[in-house]
C-alpha cells in the first residue's frame, strides 16, 4: 500500500500535468491568450539575476531641456554605456534618474545635471552645473561635460561598488587665471522663408529680424527692428480673386533693470505698420512695467513664477473704419499678468494668464487670456501632457467691405473667442538590458 501510494505521487504528478492541459484547452481562447500573455510579460519584465557582486548602477536620462548640443540625451548616454558599472534603464527600474535642463548663455549651453537617486549609502540627490560650447566640437562638447557627468554619478556608483570610485585631489596651479575678453553687446540677424507651389496653387513666405541687444546681470537693453510679407496665388472663383499679397513692417526697443533679487522694472516702446489690407495703418504703443519674480533670472532650470502690472499709451490709425466711425483711436491702457513656468524632476508645469483694457473704458476694448501646459511622469509607466490656451478679446468691429476678399480672409483678429488644445498619453513598458538600436529608424 505504501509503495502503491509512493508510485501514486509519480503517477499523480503526470496526471496532475495532465488535467492541467487539459483544463488549460477547456478555457475559452481569450481566456487563455490573457493568461499567456501575462506569464509573458512576467517573464520578460524580470530582470536579470546577476551573479558575482553588486548589480550595474541602473540610470535613466530626462532631457527636461536638451539645448543646443547632442549633449542630451546621446553624449550622456555614451557615457553610460562606456562603462560595466552603469546600466541604461527604464524609469521603472530605475536607482537613479538624471534631469538636465539646459540654459542658452550666449555661445554656450550651461547644463544643471540632477541626479535624484534611491540607493542606500548615497544622497538622495545631486546638482552640478557646467557649461559647454555650442561651437566646439562633439570631442571637446563631450570633455567638458563627462567630468561634471562623474562627479554628479560617483557617490551612487561608489555605494554599489566602493572599490571602482578613486578619489584624488590635486594642488592646483599658483597661476591665477586671466579674465577672458568679454563684452555684454550683441548682435542677431535671422532670415526666414516658406513656400509651396502646384500648378493651380502657389504661396511664399519671409522675414527677418535684426536685434541689437546689451546684457547684463541687472540689466537688459535691446532693439528690434522686423520685416515680413509673403504672396499667395489660387485660382478665381466666379471672377472673384482670392490672390493675397501681405507684408508688414515694425520696430521695438526696452529697457530693464532689476531693483532687486525679485522686483524688476521695464520701458518699452514699439511702432508697426500693416499693409492696405491689414488691420493697422500705422500704431505706437510707449509703456512701463515692474515685475516680481519667486526665482533669481540666471535659475539653473529656468523655473519662473512672476506676477507684473504694466501701464501704457496706445496710438493707432486704421485702414478700416469701425463701428465707433473711427479711422484713429488713442486710449491709455494697463495689464495684469502673471506666468509660471517650473521643472521639478517628474513635473514640469507652466501657464501664463494676461488681463489686458483700455484703462477707461475697460468694456470697449479688452483681452482676456490663459495658456496652461503641464507635463507629468505619473509611476513608471504613464507620461500625461496637456496644453491649451483660451483667448476672450473686445474691441470695435471693424467694417471691412464686402469687395476685400484679402481683407475679410485676415480678420481673424477680430473674432472674439479662440480656443486652442491638446492631450496626449504615453504607456510604455520599456526593455531593461540598455541596449540601443537605431537600424533603419529615419526611413
Amino acid at each position: 500500500m505504501a509503495r502503491r501510494r509512493a508510485g501514486s505521487r509519480v503517477i499523480g504528478g503526470r496526471g496532475a500535468a495532465r488535467r492541467l492541459v487539459r483544463g488549460l484547452l477547456g478555457l475559452a481562447p481569450m481566456r487563455l491568450a490573457v493568461i499567456v500573455l501575462a506569464l509573458l510579460l512576467v517573464t520578460r519584465l524580470t530582470p536579470p539575476a546577476h551573479a558575482g557582486g553588486a548589480a550595474p548602477l541602473r540610470i535613466t536620462i530626462e532631457c527636461q531641456s536638451g539645448g543646443r548640443t547632442k549633449a542630451c540625451p546621446a553624449f550622456l548616454r555614451g557615457f553610460v554605456d562606456e562603462t560595466p558599472l552603469m546600466l541604461a534603464s527604464p524609469r521603472a527600474t530605475a536607482q537613479v534618474v538624471l534631469y538636465v535642463t539646459a540654459v542658452g548663455i550666449a555661445n554656450d549651453d550651461r547644463l544643471h545635471l540632477r541626479f535624484v537617486g534611491d540607493v542606500r549609502g548615497a544622497p538622495a540627490s545631486i546638482e552640478v552645473d557646467v557649461d559647454l560650447d555650442t561651437r566646439a566640437d562633439d570631442d571637446t562638447q563631450r570633455g567638458q561635460l563627462k567630468p561634471a557627468f562623474l562627479r554628479g554619478v560617483a557617490l551612487f556608483v561608489a555605494a554599489l561598488h566602493p572599490d571602482a570610485v578613486a578619489i584624488e585631489l590635486t594642488v592646483p596651479t599658483a597661476d591665477e587665471v586671466a579674465p577672458a575678453a568679454t563684452t555684454p553687446w550683441g548682435v542677431a540677424l535671422s532670415l526666414s522663408g516658406f513656400g509651396s507651389w502646384t500648378r493651380n496653387y502657389k504661396s511664399g513666405n519671409a522675414s527677418g529680424n535684426l536685434t541689437v541687444s546689451r546684457v547684463e546681470v541687472d540689466n537688459r537693453f535691446k532693439v528690434t527692428l522686423g520685416a515680413s510679407g509673403g504672396l499667395s496665388r489660387s485660382p478665381a472663383v466666379d471672377g472673384v480673386s482670392f490672390d493675397e499679397n501681405h507684408w508688414g513692417l515694425s520696430a521695438s526697443t526696452s529697457y530693464e533693470r532689476h531693483i532687486n533679487g525679485c522686483y524688476a522694472y521695464e520701458v518699452r516702446s514699439s511702432m508697426w505698420r500693416d499693409d492696405p489690407h491689414g488691420q493697422y495703418r500705422y500704431g505706437w504703443h510707449v509703456g512701463a512695467g515692474v515685475e516680481w519674480d519667486r526665482y533669481p533670472s540666471d535659475e539653473p532650470r529656468g523655473n519662473v513664477l512672476a506676477v507684473a502690472y504694466n501701464v501704457g499709451y496706445r496710438v493707432e490709425g486704421y485702414n478700416f473704419r469701425n463701428v465707433l466711425g473711427e479711422r484713429f483711436a488713442q486710449y491709455p491702457l494697463h495689464s495684469l499678468g502673471a506666468a509660471a513656468s517650473v521643472r521639478k524632476d517628474k513635473v514640469s508645469f507652466n501657464v501664463s494668464v494676461d488681463v489686458t483694457a483700455e484703462m477707461f473704458h475697460p468694456a470697449r476694448r479688452y483681452t482676456l487670456s490663459a495658456s496652461p501646459g503641464v507635463e507629468i511622469q505619473l509611476g513608471d509607466h504613464v507620461d500625461l501632457s496637456l496644453d491649451g490656451s483660451v483667448t476672450r478679446r473686445e474691441l470695435p468691429a471693424f467694417l471691412i467691405p464686402d469687395d476685400d476678399p484679402q481683407a475679410i480672409g485676415r480678420a481673424e483678429y477680430a473674432e472674439p473667442t479662440s480656443i486652442y488644445g491638446s492631450v496626449s498619453v504615453r504607456l510604455h513598458w520599456d526593455a531593461t538590458n540598455g541596449a540601443q538600436n537605431n537600424r533603419l529608424v529615419s526611413f
